[in-house]
């Protein structure tokens, strides 16, 4: 499996190659395949106040998010703009946020050298240890785990 991975990763990318890998693997002993979920943004519905935010999100994820404050912007009650979102999308404007920053912070894990600390920063988060608790949640692995599972598959050499 190994060497399947590094073919991979050598003649398609690395990308590819992670990808497949959370594809293939097949981890003996483990309680939930969430570690190996991508989120997909879930963006095929209807409401195009609420895509228009899903879209705002994802190039805004690291800043303070402020729902009430949104809701107002789109002539909406927070109640309101809460109970639109969560028909459209089957999340909470909260988890939906916190879905978006975990995945970022995969990716962050996955590809780059930085100090948990400087990801949780980069995704929108001062306290690491409160961003641990919420990966954990949305994973079922801490950081250092995800990282130690899918950090670069030319460390397997």
């Amino acid at each position: 499996m190994d060497l399947s991975l590094y073919l991979v990763e050598k003649f398609c990318g690395r990308e590819v190659a992670i990808q497949c890998g959370k594809s293939l693997i097949h981890d003996f002993g483990r309680n939930s395949q969430a570690p190996y979920r991508v989120f997909r943004f879930q963006k095929n519905h209807s409401d195009e106040k609420i895509r228009a935010f899903q879209e705002w999100i994802e190039g805004h994820y690291s800043r303070e998010i402020n729902v009430g404050l949104v809701a107002t912007r789109h002539g909406m009650t927070r109640r309101t703009f809460e109970r639109r979102f969560k028909n459209a999308t089957g999340d909470s404007p909260l988890h939906y946020i916190q879905r978006i920053r975990v995945e970022k912070a995969k990716q962050l894990l996955e590809n780059e050298g930085k100090t948990l600390s400087d990801i949780c920063r980069q995704v929108g988060y001062e306290d690491s240890a409160h961003f641990r608790s919420i990966f954990k949640k949305h994973t079922g692995l801490l950081p250092s785990e995800y990282r130690g599972k899918f950090t670069s598959i030319n460390n397997w050499k």
